[in-house]
This record gives C-alpha cells, sequence and structure tokens, in this order.
C-alpha cells in the first residue's frame, strides 16, 4: 500500500470514527445504524464495512481510540523527596487517571463496550489492552523502588503487587458500570481506600 493510500485509509477511518461518535452520543448505540454512520461520514455501507465488520467492532475501535488519547496524558511521577507516601499518591494518581476510561460514555454503552471484549478476536484486542501495559509499566518501578527502599515487606513480589493493585481496581471499575447510582467521584474514592488497604497487608512492619 502507497504513502497516499495509507493516508486516504486513514482519513477515512477517521471520518467514519467521528460519525460514530457523533451518532451514538446523540442517539445511543443500539438506535445508531451503521447505515446512518455512513452517510455522517459521507461514505457508501459497504466501504464503512470494509472497514469495520459489525457495529460492535465499530465501537470497540471508537474506545480504543478514546482510550488511546488518554495514555498520552498518564501522570508522571512526582520529583519531591521519595517517601512511603508519595510512592502511594503516586500509585493511586494512575488508577485514577485511568478510570477515565470507564466515563467516556453512559454506562449503558461501557456496558455493551465490556460485553464485546469477550467476543473480539485477539488481534482486535491489542489497543485496548495497551493502556493496561502502559500502566503496569507505571506501577512497577514505583513499587519496585519501595522494595529498595524497604518500604515493602521482604516476602512481597512486586509483579504479583502490581496485578493486585492494578486488578482490583479493574474490579471496582466494573462495580461502576453495573451500578447505575455509583458516581465518578465515589469510583475514585473507593479505589484509594482499597489501594491504602492493600498497601496495610504489603508495607514492611516494624519488628
Amino acid at each position: 500500500m502507497t504513502t497516499v493510500m495509507k493516508k486516504k485509509r486513514a482519513r477515512t477511518k477517521e471520518m467514519i470514527l467521528n460519525a460514530a461518535l457523533e451518532l451514538i452520543s446523540v442517539n445511543g448505540f443500539e438506535e445508531t445504524s451503521m447505515e446512518s454512520i455512513a452517510a455522517r461520514a459521507e461514505v457508501a455501507t459497504g466501504t464503512l464495512y470494509n472497514y469495520y465488520g459489525s457495529k460492535s467492532v465499530l465501537l470497540i475501535a471508537l474506545y480504543a481510540r478514546m482510550t488511546d488519547q488518554l495514555r498520552e496524558g498518564l501522570p508522571k511521577r512526582s520529583t519531591g523527596p521519595f517517601t512511603c507516601e508519595s510512592a502511594i499518591n503516586d500509585l493511586i494518581a494512575a488508577i485514577h487517571y485511568v478510570s477515565q476510561t470507564v466515563a467516556i460514555f453512559p454506562k449503558p454503552i461501557t456496558r455493551q463496550i465490556y460485553a464485546f471484549m469477550f467476543v473480539l478476536d485477539p488481534a482486535d484486542m491489542a489497543d485496548l489492552t495497551a493502556m493496561d501495559r502502559e500502566v503496569m509499566s507505571l506501577i512497577m518501578p514505583i513499587l519496585e523502588d519501595m522494595k529498595r527502599a524497604d518500604f515493602l515487606a521482604k516476602e512481597v513480589d512486586v509483579q504479583s503487587a502490581a496485578m493486585l493493585i492494578y486488578g482490583s481496581s479493574l474490579m471496582q471499575h466494573q462495580a461502576f458500570i453495573i451500578m447505575p447510582e455509583m458516581t465518578h467521584p465515589q469510583l475514585l474514592e473507593a479505589i484509594e481506600k482499597q489501594i491504602r488497604m492493600q498497601f496495610g497487608g504489603l508495607l514492611l512492619r516494624p519488628e
């Protein structure tokens, strides 16, 4: 594929995704048809299906694009003195930032996205798991530094601790999208309490 063709393809995909975002945001997922998306993007319906084989694949692609944009703003570690509290605060800040992904769309649409993830082709999951890899690459060095500084108990395995912290926050995300009454600030509060509780078992205790 030539450079010109690649640029044209990229522009077409962007037009489709922009049209899908606009229509789904206004009408909802179920009420938005592939035909209406194609019309708004000014492409043939057949062309749309060449790019995205179904509406669910298109929704996942839209979600992946938006999480990819969020990845660019992942918080950096604090620059002050390295203390146990500053390290925990950095971890909480990273998880809180990622928690924006569950507030991109209204909860009913987010539930559909999560459901579609279980039937996706593994190749289509690459963009969705990029955020997870970025967050783990941010969490691991913090925990490794905490281990070197003797903030963590000697028996703590850093990789297992990182998976525990991030994995349990994802469970909070699931609770958030399932519970209509739970607000995003309440989600962030629950995640912080959970992380601090986990560190109650991970930190080195004076003998």
